[in-house]
Order: structure tokens, then sequence, then C-alpha cells
């Protein structure tokens, strides 16, 4: 039996929004990424991001798709999806590596293809808060008269020592800057339209071996005085063939259990402000025989109704211990 939710679901956020249920298709461009193809330089993170694999947080799926056309892809997912879950709209969801991270001209033509698959209500987009010129912004802001945008920002931590252990190439800094500059141009979109918005959340991976309670309630603090509009959520996992896996082996640092996650991610939403939705609380390893571990990421729904029950067993919800700044 599913546990009534102690935060602010995505789930329930698009019900609100479309009044239907709402799914993603996750896509792929093809893309890589500028810490990996050597744009950034070996001082920018050379070799990409420490916990990120050869398929750069790609889904099972749209790894197996990636060399097809947009629609193709689309075409391939939206009939499963109608089929299981019975959706009756879509999210259109490029998600791999960096998606910005190319001429504008292409991703644009991906983009252009994805909005006008049937069914479509908004076009979420995953990049790097470095690799979003204002050029990148404006042309999300040109689909408003389609469709939602949803922009997810890759931002991991707001602690620089964790942005290091992640060799992400950026510090907190540009984090908050690229978020403050996405969200007055989203307020700014809306004087012109009235029916669609540009939605802009934040990517975070809670659980480095260095992060203390002090730097949860500093994020959930900043988070929600930027006024970002979600959260995403990722525990850290260990995947083969990342540099993750090499510091684990050299016993730097311990695999995370599910009940110490638990409490950070508590810690963390306690002080969130309960109007920001959280996309999800953990996150799931698509590729089985590429995790190292903790074993509990290859479970998708045992974590999340777990965690809402011990959520409402302590009397706990999200932004109980926020202070509005």
């Amino acid at each position: 039996m599913s546990q009534p939710s102690p935060y602010f679901t995505y789930s329930d956020s698009l019900i609100r929004r479309y009044g239907a249920k709402t799914y993603k298709i996750t896509l792929s461009g093809g893309q890589t990424c500028p810490t990996r193809d050597g744009t950034f330089g070996p001082k920018k993170g050379w070799g990409g991001c420490s916990f990120c694999d050869v398929h750069g947080s790609a889904s099972y799926f749209a790894n197996l798709r990636k060399e097809l056309p947009v629609r193709m892809q689309m075409e391939a997912s939206a009939g499963a999806i109608t089929k299981r879950f019975k959706a009756e709209k879509f999210v259109a969801y490029f998600q791999s590596y960096t998606t910005t991270h190319e001429e504008i001209e292409e991703f644009k033509a991906r983009y252009d293809e994805a909005v006008k698959f049937p069914g479509v209500v908004r076009l979420a987009v995953g990049t790097r808060p470095d690799c979003l010129p204002q050029e990148i912004l404006e042309l999300l802001g040109t689909y408003l008269d389609r469709v939602d945008v949803q922009l997810e920002l890759g931002v991991q931590s707001l602690n620089d020592t964790v942005l290091d252990w992640f060799d992400r190439g950026h510090d907190a800094a540009a984090a908050i800057e690229a978020l403050e500059r996405a969200l007055a141009y989203s307020a700014e979109l809306k004087q012109k339209y009235t029916t669609h918005e540009l939605d802009v959340s934040a990517h975070l991976i809670i659980g480095a071996p260095m992060e203390t309670d002090a730097d949860l309630i500093h994020t959930a603090r900043e988070l929600s005085r930027i006024g970002v509009h979600g959260v995403k959520i990722h525990h850290l996992h260990v995947l083969k063939k990342t540099k993750l896996e090499r510091r684990f082996k050299n016993n730097e640092f311990p695999l995370l259990s599910m009940e110490e996650y638990f409490r950070m991610i508590a810690v963390f939403l306690r002080h969130l402000d309960p109007k920001i939705v959280v996309h999800r609380t953990h996150g799931l390893a698509p590729h089985p025989e590429e995790l190292v571990g903790p074993d509990w990421s290859l479970q998708k729904i045992h974590p999340v109704e777990e965690f809402k029950k011990w959520m409402n067993l302590n009397g706990w919800r999200q932004g109980d211990l926020f202070q509005p700044s």
C-alpha cells in the first residue's frame, strides 16, 4: 500500500498542472560532456565527473535508443508507457550527459521534433550550470508558445569540497549564478506568456562522505532563498569504470546505507520550502550489471515507500523546519 507523501511529489505537481496522468519519455541526443571531451581542459574535471559512467546518466531504454531519431525514440516509449501507466500526456525529457553541449542548431532540431509529438505538454532539458549561456535560455523561452519547459541544472552540491570530490569542474558560486539567472528569466517570461512557464530545478547528489548535516541545511536554505521550483535528488552510488569505483576499492569511503541516506535527506527536506517540488528522493541504477553498490540502488519503489513511511512515523514533513529568509 502506497504511503501518503510527506513531501510535494513531482507526480502530484503534474496532476495539479495538467489534470491527467503525465509521464516522462526519456530521450538521448547522443551528446557527450565538456569534462569528458576536453572542452574545459584538464584543470576543469578532465575525464568526466567522478560518479559518471559511460552512459552519462542515461536510462536503460534511452541508452538503447540513443542512435534513433527523436520521434522514433518517443514512439518506442510512448506506447509502452500509455499501456502500462494509462498515461495521457508526456514530458519529453533530454537527460543524458550535457544535453546543451553541441551547436545550438543541433539540439534545437531535437527539441522542435519532441514538442510536436502528440500528447507532449512539457519539454525537460538537463544541463550543467556552466553550459547555460543566455542564448540557450532564450531558445528554451521560445517553446513557451507551445509547451511548458523544465530546466534541470546539475548543481549536485553547494559545498565546493564535495564538488571537487565529484570532479565537477565548477564551484557552488557558478551553480547559484546559473540558477538565479534562469529564475530571473523565468519571471521575465511570465510577463509574455500566460499559459506556459519555464520551470527551474536543481539536481543534487546527497551522500558524499564529507557532506555534513550543516551542508544539507545550507543547501536547502539556499535553494529555498533562491526560489527554485524543484529539486531532484540522487543518492550517492558507485558504478563500475568510474573514478568513484577506484576510490571505493582503495577504501577511501564506505557505501551509503539506506538508513543513513534516509536520515540525510530528511535533514535536507525538513529545511526545504514546502512549495518546492521534489522530483524524486533517490536514484535507480539503470544498468544493474554495472552497479558496485549500494545494492538497494537497484530497487525503484521500496526505498521511496520506506522513506515516506519512516518520515510519517516520525511526524516529519517537508518544510517543517523551514525558516523563510
